[in-house]
């Protein structure tokens, strides 16, 4: 039993060493693979051609040196050779290029190889550049004409030399005006030197079919674009598909910005790869290029303008290639860093997105630099028919999963709209069928653009024995491993009958699946059936039970399991599911295709997601209660608004007379206080944040006074008063509900409103400011109010500046 197709990346390497195609097998054109498998034999027996025959070419690179076309022709020239050459993605390929133009005497060549024949080793590569290099636009005296017929001849001789079965191919760097005339080789007049060189162009153009070599132009300068087609369809036309694209044709490169594109797509074409557009700009920039999950081996290539730009190129997921190697998944080959192109070749590439940095030194950033990957694929198919086992005459459906090189489905639509697919049904007693085959979400198919065709087909009525169905691809840069689904046809009425049960599903690494078989035994005998699966890499799926067994006139139905592997990657998986009837040489009794997508196993915080977002809701209403306690809080205790008026005694039996207002304008819980008092004058309340006296709110919002004695605080009623010291009072009013009448002048914030009042003759109040007739001063040591004061007093008769910090 053969081994599988790349069933892991380094196969993919081992191979691609080998180089893994064979002649035309670079690019798949109706692949049909019709080996005979035995029923039940697990399908990794065939192993594409692509996997292991090497798949070098042959490769020529012409180029026009003539006088009829300028320096910055002839320059983009050897930037077109040299990418061709470095475009190449098989290390045993050869490759000779050689510069011509015509030999007008004995002593001049018309052809001048540059780059002798060799193998497009990791060396070789790096020497390129220097070879390449050496071409340049002839001057007078050393053959200025353009000798076609000696071109093309010098590349059929060098291109034979190669494999017989590998592709020759021949790039022609040229303007297409054939010029001869001053070559004596043609003839003895400029006229008959012409029309003989058209001749010989004729025959070296048929020498070309006759030995295989395919030739495609490339037009520079003022082109013949007509000549260029003819010299297209001259040589042979056999390519690697029967597609338009890959068949030899002509193109024409305007200027420098023209030139990468126009090179890509020729050489792409040519060589039977998958390209997209290339990306062009000026360093510094960066470029972003898609490399297809379905691609074995990829070039980027990367014409800088300048050797010395740098160039720096990221795999998916962030990695610098910094050089050739290999880092277990991928190997690398990367040349030409100190040249003017430059190219890494991937084996087994990552897919994804990959980015190309290009910088440049002041002074090197002048010139377009253009970026572009080509590169060329596998693909597996799954195929099923259901019934598994028709009647001749049943209609029957066809499913057909496209999978990746390592048994991954294929759904990109990037991808998807490369492929043509469709299917072939044979078998004992009729002629070959096609069957057609969509993915469009009609018809049977059940989902548009997942990578899963379907089809019907009728089976013949004169169909007996064994049946056949295998996938059909068509497309450029890809080959297939088609494992056909072989079956027979099955009597009116069989003993034995099974039905699968089977849904795509999401699980994780270690995760199951479920199926359901429902089987019964109509014979006289027990019989056991075998469950399989098949299309996919050994370990990534299993399937228990693998074995049921049925007695005589049972009717079972068994719940299966799918389990993943618990060390396999995320990503999506396919698989065929089989039942066989292992008493009938294997008769396959039912198949289905089964998709599974493994996302990674969840977090902690992901398994317990739900409790997170009660626990996070139940922490955020607790933070929104507990903010609005806090700002309810503020809000009861706030002091804002209250109006503070000190009284003092007015003589007995009168009532109290307001001297100082002030009135609360900042937020918080407590406001500090003092009471400032000065010889002559009555006291008044001052704003202090040390002082000996504060209000504040309780949680009813009624004020209370705190004094040096009273560090708990007197409530106070709104409108009422309460004692300070030395017989003053304190009355607190909120703002805009003061009681009682006020007397003297409102203060604000820092303001005192005073009244000045003359003592009577008797008058008893000591801060009273004593009248002009009858002075006053109390005696050394005698008992008064102010000699009791605890507040600040100022140390002079004079009133000081209010200073709050003292």
């Amino acid at each position: 039993m053969g081994k599988l197709f790349i069933s892991h990346v380094r196969n993919v390497r081992k191979c691609a060493r080998r180089q893994v195609a064979g002649g035309a097998t670079a690019l798949l054109a109706a692949l049909l693979l019709t080996g005979t498998a035995a029923v039940g034999q697990t399908p990794w027996a065939a192993r594409p051609a692509a996997a292991d025959t090497p798949d070098p070419i042959s490769l020529a690179v012409a180029v026009d040196e003539s006088s009829s076309l300028s320096g910055p022709d002839v320059e983009r020239e050897r930037d077109a050779a040299q990418r061709i050459a470095l475009s190449e993605i098989s290390p045993a390929s050869r490759l000779t290029v050689f510069g011509f133009a015509s030999a007008d005497d004995d002593a001049q060549r018309a052809v001048d190889e540059v780059c002798p024949t060799t193998t497009m080793s990791e060396v070789a590569r790096e020497k390129l550049g220097t070879c390449i290099g050496r071409l340049d636009r002839r001057g007078p005296g050393k053959g200025t004409g353009t000798d076609f017929p000696a071109a093309i001849r010098q590349g059929i001789a060098r291109l034979a030399e190669g494999t017989a079965s590998a592709p020759r191919i021949l790039f022609l760097l040229t303007d297409g005006v054939l010029d001869v005339s001053s070559s004596k080789a043609y003839g003895d007049d400029k006229q008959s030197r012409q029309a003989n060189g058209e001749r010989e162009l004729t025959r070296a153009l048929a020498e070309a079919r006759a030995a295989r070599v395919q030739i495609w132009p490339l037009g520079f300068g003022d082109v013949d674009a007509a000549a260029l087609r003819a010299m297209a369809a001259g040589g042979y036309q056999g390519a690697c598909v029967d597609l338009p694209q890959a068949k030899p044709a002509s193109r024409t490169v305007g200027d420098s910005a023209a030139l990468g594109d126009a090179v890509h797509k020729a050489f792409a074409s040519a060589r039977c790869l998958i390209s997209d557009p290339t990306h062009q700009d000026t360093p510094p920039a960066t470029f972003r290029l898609r490399i297809s999950p379905l691609a074995t081996l990829a070039t980027i290539v990367v014409s800088k303008g300048d050797p010395e730009v740098k160039v720096r190129i990221r795999a998916p997921g962030g990695k610098e290639i910094a050089g050739s190697g290999d880092d277990g998944v991928s190997s690398y080959e990367l040349t030409g860093t100190d040249q003017e192109v430059e190219s890494l070749r991937i084996v087994a590439p990552r897919p994804g997105t990959w980015t190309v940095h290009l910088t440049a030194p002041e002074g090197h950033g002048g010139k377009l630099a253009s970026v572009g990957v080509q590169w060329r694929g596998a693909l597996r198919s799954s195929i099923v028919m259901t019934p598994a086992s028709p009647r001749p005459g049943e209609r029957a459906t066809v499913g057909l999963q496209l999978q990746t090189w390592n048994n991954r489905p294929v759904a990109d639509p990037a991808d998807l709209e490369v492929l043509k697919v469709s299917a072939s049904l044979e078998g004992d007693g009729f002629t070959r069928q096609a069957v057609r085959l969509s993915d469009d979400g009609q018809d049977g198919d059940t989902r548009a653009g997942d990578g899963r065709f379907t089809g019907t087909v009728t089976i013949p009525s004169a169909a007996k024995g064994s049946l056949k169905v295998v996938g059909v691809l068509t497309a450029i840069g890809l080959t297939a491993d088609h494992r056909p689904f072989v079956t027979g046809v099955t009597p009116v009425n069989p003993d034995v009958q099974a039905h699968l049960g089977v849904s795509d599903a999401t699980v994780h690494p270690g995760g199951r699946v479920s199926v359901t078989l429902k089987a019964s035994d109509d014979s006289t005998t027990a019989r056991t059936l075998r469950l399989a699966l098949e299309d996919t890499t050994r370990g990534d799926l299993t399937v228990t039970p693998a074995r049921v067994r049925l007695t005589p006139g049972q009717t079972r139905t068994v719940q299966a399991q799918v389990r993943v592997g618990s060390d396999v990657s995320p990503g999506r998986f396919s698989a065929k599911i089989v039942v066989y009837d292992t008493a009938r040489s294997a008769r396959v009794l039912d198949a289905r295709l089964l998709t599974v997508r493994v996302t990674p196993e969840p977090t902690w915080p992901q398994k317990h997601a739900v409790l997170l977002i009660v626990l996070g809701l139940f922490l955020t209403a607790c933070a929104a209660f507990a903010g609005w306690r806090l700002l309810e809080s503020r809000r009861v205790h706030d002091v804002r608004g209250l109006v503070l008026t000190l009284l003092v005694p007015d003589g007995e039996g009168q009532q109290d007379r307001q001297v100082s207002t002030l009135t609360v304008k900042t937020s918080g819980p407590e406001y500090c206080f003092a009471v400032l008092t000065g010889q002559g004058s009555d006291p008044r309340l001052v704003p202090d944040r040390r002082g000996p006296y504060a209000v504040r709110r309780d949680a009813q919002r009624m004020a209370r006074l705190r004094t040096p004695g009273n560090s708990a605080g007197t409530r106070v009623d709104h409108g009422k008063s309460a004692p300070l010291s030395d017989g003053l009072r304190l009355r607190i009013d909120s703002a805009g509900g003061r009681t009682g009448r006020t007397r003297g002048t409102g203060g604000t914030r820092g303001t005192v409103g005073t009244q000045r009042r003359p003592a009577s003759a008797g008058g008893r109040w000591p801060f009273a400011r004593p009248g002009p007739s009858a002075p006053r001063t109390p005696h050394r040591g005698e008992d008064t109010p102010a000699a009791r004061r605890t507040d600040r007093v100022p140390a002079s008769g004079a009133e000081r500046p209010y200073d709050p910090d003292l």
